[in-house]
This record gives structure tokens, sequence and C-alpha cells, in this order.
């Protein structure tokens, strides 16, 4: 999809911030089970694309979901692993919703270990931009 061009919305980006530190912390209560592999990681990777959508709107910009992680890769963050890993995710998430993938033990593992090396340097740097 092309990005379409928007007023600027610090207010619904502050929004999307919010409820993605507040869904995270939700879904750090959930024991992690290959049964429920497919929510965890969907939640995860919603919570990432929501601060992507965040910068798009303190932007000006209206974009699709590879347009909010594109938009989340771009930040110059320290992370302990490279941020491209969250386009990864992208299609990881794509997979379990249009292609019927079922998650392993290891995508799991793989994706609670993006959440816990890169959730709260992008969380801080999207938050340091609104």
């Amino acid at each position: 999809m092309k990005m379409r061009k928007r007023v600027p919305d610090k207010a619904q980006a502050r929004s999307l911030i919010l409820a993605s530190e507040q869904e995270m912390i939700y879904l750090d209560t959930l024991t992690p089970t290959v049964e429920g592999a497919s929510t965890i990681i969907r939640g995860i990777y919603e919570n990432f694309r929501r601060l992507g959508e965040a910068l798009l709107l303190l932007q000006g910009w209206e974009g699709d979901h590879e347009d909010s992680i594109q938009a989340l890769t771009a930040l110059q963050v320290k992370t302990n692993r490279p941020i491209y890993v969250l386009d990864n995710l992208r299609r990881l998430r794509h997979d379990i919703n249009y292609m019927g993938y079922q998650p392993s033990a290891d995508d799991l593992a793989d994706v609670l270990s993006i959440k816990k090396e890169c959730w709260k340097p992008v969380l801080e740097e999207v938050k340091k931009r609104v």
C-alpha cells in the first residue's frame, strides 16, 4: 500500500503507545506454551506495529503493516538483537494469520527473545519522539 499523507496526530500516537505498553504488560502474564504461541506472537507483533504506526502518525503519514515496521527499523536505537528482526516477526505473524502456520516452541522462544531484547529500547525511543 502506498502511504497516505494525513494531519499529524500526537494524541492518537500517544494512545497507541499507551495501549501497546498496557497490552505488553498483559502478555507478560501469560504462560508461554506451544498452544498459546499464536496468540502471544500476534500480540507481541501488534504492539511493535502500533509503535511504528505512532511514529508515522507523528510525521503525518498513514500506511500499512509493512510501513509501520519499516518506521521502527529505521530508528537509530541500540538493541541486543538487530532491529530488522522486527520484519521477520511481521512475516511470521502474516504466516500465522493467513497461511495457517502453527508456530513451534522455537518460534515462540525466538519471538520472546525479540521482545526481551528490543521492546524497551524501541518503546523508549518512540516515547521520546512524542
